[in-house]
C-alpha cells in the first residue's frame, strides 16, 4: 500500500508571489507522489483571503486553482479574517469553504497528519 502524503499550505499574506509559490508547492507534491497518494489543503487567513477574490485573479491563476480543485485539493478560508477584512463569502472565488477559524483548521489538519507548509 502506498504511503499517503498530506500537506496543509498556509497563505496569510496578500501577495500574488506567495500565492503562486503555494500553488507550485501543491502541484509539485501532487506531481511527485501522484494525485491518488496525496491530500492537499490550503488555509487562507489574516490577509491571505485577498489573494482569492473574484476578479482579482488573472486567467492563468484561476485555471491553476480550478485544476487543483478538480484534483480534490481543498481551499479553506477563515471567517474571522473575512470579517476583519470586510470581505463576504460571495466576494471569493468559487470552490472555497469558509471555516470558523483558519488557525483552528490548521491545527485540526496537523492532528490528522498533515505537514505544515508555509511558502
Amino acid at each position: 500500500m502506498s504511503a499517503r502524503y498530506r500537506a496543509v499550505i498556509h497563505v496569510d499574506e496578500d501577495s500574488r508571489e506567495k500565492l503562486m509559490a503555494a500553488l507550485r508547492n501543491a502541484y509539485n507534491l501532487l506531481d511527485s507522489v501522484g494525485e491518488k497518494n496525496a491530500e492537499v489543503a490550503f488555509v487562507f487567513n489574516v490577509r491571505g483571503p485577498l489573494t482569492i477574490l473574484r476578479g482579482s485573479l488573472d486567467d492563468y491563476t484561476r485555471e491553476q486553482i480550478n485544476e487543483l480543485l478538480s484534483m480534490g485539493v481543498k481551499f479553506f478560508v477563515c471567517s474571522i479574517s473575512l470579517r476583519a477584512l470586510g470581505v463576504k463569502k460571495e466576494d471569493l472565488i468559487d470552490g472555497v469553504e469558509v471555516v470558523d477559524s483558519g488557525i483552528k483548521r490548521i491545527v485540526e489538519l496537523e492532528r490528522e497528519g498533515y505537514a505544515y507548509i508555509k511558502p
